[in-house]
């Protein structure tokens, strides 16, 4: 099934948009099938504290109304799909400034089927990005619509032929992959680099972060991968996504992977 809503109607936004202009908005993507959207309370959340963060017209009744509309999707859907939620701000006017006052915030809901890569199921190939993530604190953690980093890495992704790439800054931090957040197990304890700088703080990296404590946030250097021992990708699609292959290096498949997947397959 594929749908298209522009506040909550059939519709595209205009070609003068600021969503289109300027990526001036924010997005989440969603895993849905017949018993709702995945994760749907901590994907809202994020959106609400991104919307407050970019100063964007964003109310209690519209969140409540997006929740209803994602929710009233899912019954008919009859095989796994992916929801895209656009927050766009509008503003009457050109150029980048706008008036709080007038601004206002269209919703544009995309839902297509989701084909999980093989790849995500059989463990990913990854290697290192030939290109930097941007680094800017004051943006750093959202889903915001600025996604050249990620766009970049993908091709350098395609040109060494593996399944993902790592992305770092250019002081040499790994932040995460280009569509996935990354977990790796370092001198016995799994870490997770830090987004507060650059990079997204994922749905699912917030949650194993919240259900299992022990999980360190702690910083990875370029010149540290050999020191990992093992490693996953997570995001909201794919799941849990093991690392077979770091820079051509196997890893192992560690236990707690499958630990951390079934205790997030109890609440999503």
């Amino acid at each position: 099934m594929h749908i298209s809503l522009l506040n909550g109607v059939s519709g595209a936004i205009p070609l003068s948009h600021r969503g289109l202009a300027y990526g001036d908005g924010l997005f989440e993507t969603l895993l849905a099938d017949q018993h709702g959207p995945h994760f749907l309370g901590p994907h809202l959340d994020r959106l609400s504290a991104g919307t407050h963060r970019l100063g964007m017209a964003w109310s209690s009744a519209q969140r409540l109304a997006l929740r209803g509309q994602l929710t009233a999707l899912c019954p008919h859907l009859d095989a796994p799909h992916l929801i895209k939620v656009m927050l766009l701000r509008s503003n009457p006017g050109r150029g980048y400034d706008f008036d709080p006052l007038l601004q206002q915030t269209d919703v544009l809901v995309q839902c297509s089927p989701y084909h999980r890569p093989d790849w995500a199921a059989q463990g990913a190939s990854v290697a290192l990005s030939e290109t930097h993530v941007s680094v800017n604190s004051t943006l750093a953690g959202m889903k915001h619509l600025n996604r050249l980093d990620s766009v970049l890495a993908r091709q350098s992704a395609r040109r060494q032929g593996v399944d993902e790439v790592l992305v770092a800054t250019d002081s040499g931090s790994i932040v995460e992959a280009s569509s996935a957040n990354l977990f790796f197990f370092r001198h016995g304890y799994w870490s997770t680099p830090p987004v507060d700088q650059a990079g997204v703080a994922g749905v699912i990296r917030e949650q194993l972060l919240t259900r299992f404590p022990d999980i360190q946030i702690s910083a990875l250097a370029v010149d540290e991968l050999d020191q990992v021992d093992a490693a996953f990708l997570s995001n909201s699609l794919m799941g849990l996504v093991p690392i077979e292959s770091l820079m051509a290096r196997p890893l192992p498949r560690h236990a707690d992977i499958h630990l951390f997947h079934s205790e997030l397959a109890k609440t999503c």
